[in-house]
């Protein structure tokens, strides 16, 4: 065989060792993924931190833009929001963006057109960057300024539904009466409306939207109706269970009548709902005065109640139903009740421990005025003849209630906030004073207890400085728990010839007994010099007194309560009294 050179088989080689036509395939696969991968993501990468192309604001173009750049053009081409014209039958109105604080939000906005690509996902991310989308302008707005507003053009809109309604007039004649169809503002519309328009940079008018309210009867039903109104005319409904029946005449029960159902409930429930404060009766304790070593009945407990309204207006339309039905001229039923029985009945008066006199207590004020001396004895018959219960705690502020001219005080000076002043119910703390001092003598638990700012006279006519005790709406109080085991009657008593107040607590003593000891005195401290005022209000040369001078002082008294030989209970009362200068008010110098 002829021998074959293996050389001739070889491919020719490139410079680099590589074969000239595997070189030429690797150009072409580069040119390939070069204009196939490389050339679409050029794009991207020039345009990194820049909006996508196609990239429009309310179709403005914001493609290949920075954060920057774009929120420098929105302020050229968005530079305020547009005033809102709303429009309704030929009727407009304006609201402007100031009044809502409507502004644009050129920050968000921009950040909307950057991120946009953020939330696509890994391929989705590259097509964004091309796909077209046109952005709304970002608004930031006070939503409870605009509902405001919204409710106020509402307000000028709307017109209520008015129903037909049957009248009998006073010949006996049933009427008519025509409604009208309501109107109303869709506000909830309107609002996503007027919203839109702002993210939308719009000033075309929006059209108000609105909805009709209610509906009018057809003859037939009117007609039909008015037969069953015929049926009422000189007939009523009684309604007994009070002190005073209620009727309700065939004037009243006709005008009820709806056309869709028998009855018109809304009718009914106004009636109800008026009528439910003036038959409320609240429950009454029994009261009791105490003499002679006995408890006299002195005002007998009654029960109380309210009326049970959705009894009543549940059955209202079906009575009057059965009226329409009936020969009968009228027809009686009970008022539905619902019924409060009272804390404490007469029955009860000889279980309630209330056996003899546990404590006294007594306060003079003689230099008292007649207006003064008016409030105390309006003070003491408010807290009288009062129970209190085992374990329940007594305010003395609660039990009094509003000290207001309409509940018959007078105006005297008071101590408030180191001051005298003029104001109504002055003269109400010889009442809480004569109090106290009888809780002291009765051992009972005091738990709030308040001196006066500065020594008064009339608390110091028959006992040292510091067994006053000062009361104030809403604070300070008086209070005391009562701790006895049985029920406490408060019984005052009133002298206004020789200006005495007293108090006397019953009840059933369980052994205590009580010492008060120790009392002392320091700190005694003279009044300030007088303060001198010049008042051009006053008439020339007239001088006016508006405090006087007194005396500070510090007191206290030790208050010791013992039962079988043990102490219940022992504390010291201390009061701080501050000097008091004397104030004059002068008019010009003469």
């Amino acid at each position: 065989m002829t021998q074959i050179d293996k050389k001739s088989f070889q491919p020719a080689l490139s410079r680099e060792g590589v074969p000239r036509k595997f070189s030429g395939w690797v150009g072409l696969i580069l040119i390939i993924v070069f204009v196939v991968i490389l050339l679409p993501i050029l794009p991207l990468v020039v345009g990194f931190a820049k909006t996508g192309q196609n990239t429009t604001v309310l179709n403005r173009d914001y493609s290949l833009l920075n954060k920057k750049d774009i929120i420098t053009r929105l302020k050229t081409d968005f530079p305020t929001v547009p005033d809102f014209n709303l429009t309704v039958d030929k009727r407009q109105f304006i609201i402007k963006p100031s009044s809502v604080s409507a502004e644009i939000n050129y920050s968000l906005t921009a950040s909307n057109l950057l991120y946009r690509r953020l939330n696509q996902g890994v391929i989705n991310y590259f097509t964004a960057f091309f796909r077209p989308k046109d952005f709304p302008l970002e608004i930031i707005y006070n939503s409870d300024q605009l509902d405001r507003q919204i409710g106020d053009i509402a307000s000028q809109i709307d017109k209520p539904f008015i129903p037909s309604q049957l009248l009998l007039n006073t010949t006996g004649v049933i009427n008519v009466k025509t409604g009208e169809i309501g109107l109303q503002v869709d506000q909830p519309q309107l609002k996503t409306l007027v919203v839109a328009a702002l993210s939308a940079y719009s000033s075309d008018p929006i059209s108000i939207p609105t909805k009709s309210v209610g509906l009018l009867p057809d003859p037939k039903i009117v007609q039909n109706t008015l037969t069953q109104a015929n049926k009422l005319i000189g007939k009523s409904l009684i309604f007994t269970g009070t002190d005073n029946p209620i009727i309700i005449d065939d004037k009243t029960l006709i005008s009820w009548l709806d056309f869709d159902s028998f009855c018109r409930s809304n009718s009914i429930n106004d009636y109800v709902n008026s009528i439910s404060p003036s038959i409320k009766k609240d429950p009454v304790d029994a009261l009791f005065k105490f003499e002679n070593n006995q408890v006299l009945e002195f005002k007998s407990s009654q029960p109380g109640y309210t009326l049970d309204q959705n009894q009543l207006i549940s059955s209202l339309c079906s009575d009057i139903q059965q009226l329409s039905t009936s020969s009968e001229k009228s027809l009686s039923f009970a008022l539905p009740l619902i019924y409060q029985q009272p804390k404490v009945s007469t029955q009860e008066a000889n279980n309630l421990g209330i056996k003899e006199l546990i404590g006294h207590g007594e306060s003079t004020f003689s230099h008292s005025t007649a207006i003064r001396n008016f409030n105390v004895a309006k003070g003491a018959s408010i807290i009288n003849r009062l129970l209190v219960a085992p374990g329940a705690t007594f305010s003395f502020v609660k039990a009094l209630g509003e000290v207001t001219l309409d509940n018959g005080y007078k105006q005297a000076y008071i101590i408030r906030a180191g001051k005298t002043e003029l104001d109504v119910g002055g003269g109400i703390c010889q009442v809480s004073t004569t109090f106290f001092r009888a809780l002291l003598n009765a051992g009972l638990n005091i738990t709030e207890r308040q001196n006066h700012a500065y020594r008064v006279s009339y608390y110091e006519e028959d006992m040292p400085p510091g067994y006053d005790a000062t009361v104030f709406i809403p604070s300070p109080d008086l209070k005391f728990i009562n701790d006895t085991g049985n029920y406490i009657l408060i019984q005052s008593t009133y002298d206004g010839v020789k200006k005495k107040l007293s108090y006397d607590l019953y009840g059933t003593s369980d052994g205590r007994k009580v010492e008060i000891s120790n009392y002392r005195r320091w700190d005694a401290t003279p009044a300030p010099p007088d303060v001198n005022i010049d008042d051009p209000t006053l008439p020339p040369g007239k001088t006016v007194q508006d405090e006087h001078a007194i005396p500070g002082l510090k007191t206290a008294f030790d208050w010791k309560v013992t039962r079988n030989g043990e102490v219940i209970r022992q504390k010291t009362f201390q009061s701080i009294f501050v000097p008091w200068a004397a104030v004059y008010r002068h008019g010009p110098q003469i």
